[in-house]
């Protein structure tokens, strides 16, 4: 296949010197990452070329064997994994295709006053200097990246006021009506908007945001098998945070790796439905463990909400009444994994769990100058939520998972403390019960809670399992052991040890819960 694809491309493009032809091979054997079964032909030379130009790793007429691109109906074109991944393997490392650099301030209060909250999506067209941007490029961006099918076959009101927003926006910039039209300008903001890989979490990371052509075929999962960050030279990294096994499609979140991870089904469905797609991973698909309700017929916190399947899950985009997330319907019966019972959703404290996730989130970040005031309220935001809801529910784990945040920064600054080391153990111990169980796979979401449990074990002198770990494996699959000896730390029966205070800081900054916005 291999053969016939070279002397194919070949052929058809009179590639004539050694260089060209070298050039011509290195593509034709990058595009065999392509499924030829269900990736169109013209997308797959496309992909050939620019992976050949832009994969750092692995080498790209290597690709073919780590990875496959996969079209299907579920999941459109998407990578899948070829061999067997172990934690912290580097699964590709990519240049992007595209820059996509962030507006003066200036600039971006200018757009807001004429485009009021659609400013930051129509940013990217203002941003870039398309002189530059050659048309093979620009064209690449259109055709290559997803973009959903609503934006050519909504309602007649959304296709034409997109329309007339897009022809607005050419009026903004000279440059824009000699490259784009309208509708091609749509098209290129959707695809930024839905493709774009971009970090403002770490300092300078903001100029490496863009389009990746590789890197944008990993799937959404809210268990993902991978994470990405940027290399310090700006290119797209992607590693295995666990195992990953041949035909596994690579997936990440999109909605980032932090504690915003372990709420439930509903609040992480209606997050990603603003990007136009109800997730249906195989967590979301299972029973929502993090929301788990106290029944009220026998009393135990097993109640789970019973969501909607197929038709009945997927809401109607292009209904312009109500914001994109609230689309997302909650589930209108629930039943008791103890007793089994069935129960409507009105007769359960769904308002009181609304309530409760906002101020849990607002305490969780509050500045740290108000950690001892935050400290507080999140004890009493925990005991009324397991009074109100059960000590199964996220909100109860998120609150005492935020009070050992702050419990820490007080033990650093505050010479009054009004709490005992075995509270800490208490809470430490509840949270890592809660992860094992509601969020087994999401080995992220547990490096966080386990990470501040080693800087309070540090701190307070002894061993680790008093917090709720097994020192001698504290995540299992040996993925803390792994990761915690790369970065100087030392774990025993009696003792813990770490690197020093400098190191310390920025690991708790890698591992630090990101927005919940």
């Amino acid at each position: 296949a291999a053969a016939a694809l070279v002397a194919r491309w070949l052929e058809m493009e009179g590639h004539g010197t050694c260089e060209q032809r070298a050039v011509t091979e290195l593509e034709a054997a990058a595009a065999l990452v392509c499924d030829a079964a269900t990736v169109e032909p013209h997308r797959v030379s496309a992909i050939g070329r620019w992976a050949a130009k832009h994969t750092r790793w692995p080498l790209p007429e290597r690709l073919q064997e780590s990875m496959k691109l996969v079209k299907t109906d579920s999941l459109g074109l998407h990578a899948v994994s070829k061999r067997n991944f172990a934690i912290g393997d580097l699964l590709l490392k990519e240049d992007a295709l595209l820059r996509i650099p962030d507006l003066p301030l200036a600039a971006r209060g200018q757009l807001e006053r004429r485009f009021g909250s659609k400013a930051p999506f129509v940013a990217p067209a203002v941003s870039m200097d398309w002189s530059s941007i050659s048309d093979e490029v620009r064209q690449a961006t259109l055709s290559l990246f997803w973009a959903h099918p609503l934006m050519e076959t909504g309602s007649p009101g959304m296709r034409t006021d997109n329309f007339q927003m897009c022809e607005q926006l050419r009026q903004c910039k000279a440059s824009l009506p000699e490259h784009w039209d309208a509708s091609d300008l749509l098209r290129f903001l959707h695809v930024v908007d839905l493709n774009i890989h971009r970090d403002d979490e770490v300092p300078g990371n903001a100029s490496y945001t863009g389009l990746f052509v590789l890197g944008s075929k990993f799937s959404h999962s809210c268990e993902p098998n991978s994470s990405w960050s940027f290399s310090k030279e700006g290119h797209l990294q992607y590693h295995a945070i666990r195992p990953i096994a041949p035909g596994e499609p690579f997936t990440f979140s999109y909605i980032g790796n932090g504690m915003n991870m372990i709420v439930s089904t509903l609040q992480r469905r209606r997050r990603l439905g603003t990007l136009w797609f109800v997730c249906q991973c195989s967590r979301c698909c299972g029973p929502d463990l993090a929301r788990r309700i106290s029944c009220p017929k026998c009393g135990e916190a097993k109640c789970l909400p019973v969501y909607a399947k197929g038709d009945g899950l997927t809401p109607d985009w292009t209904c312009r009444q109500s914001p994109l997330q609230e689309l997302v319907p909650d589930a209108s019966t629930w039943q008791c994994g103890a007793c089994g019972v069935m129960v409507p959703a009105e007769e359960l404290p769904l308002k009181d769990e609304d309530e409760l996730g906002e101020h849990v989130i607002r305490a969780m970040q509050g500045p740290i100058e108000n950690a001892g005031e935050d400290a507080v309220a999140l004890v009493q935001l925990r005991k009324l939520a397991v009074a109100k809801l059960g000590d199964n529910h996220w909100t109860t784990a998120l609150a005492a998972f935020a009070w050992l945040q702050k419990s820490y920064v007080i033990l650093r600054k505050s010479p009054i403390i009004d709490f005992s080391e075995a509270d800490l153990h208490d809470a430490s111990s509840a949270v890592a019960s809660w992860l094992r169980v509601a969020t087994a796979q999401n080995l992220e979401q547990q490096m966080s809670a386990l990470f501040i449990a080693l800087r309070l074990a540090q701190d307070l002198g002894g061993g680790l399992r008093p917090w709720g770990y097994d020192p001698a494996d504290p995540l299992g699959s040996g993925f803390a052991s792994a990761r915690l000896s790369v970065h100087g730390w030392k774990i025993g029966d009696d003792f813990v040890t770490g690197p020093d205070e400098a190191a310390n800081e920025r690991m708790m900054q890698k591992n630090a819960p990101r927005s919940f916005a």
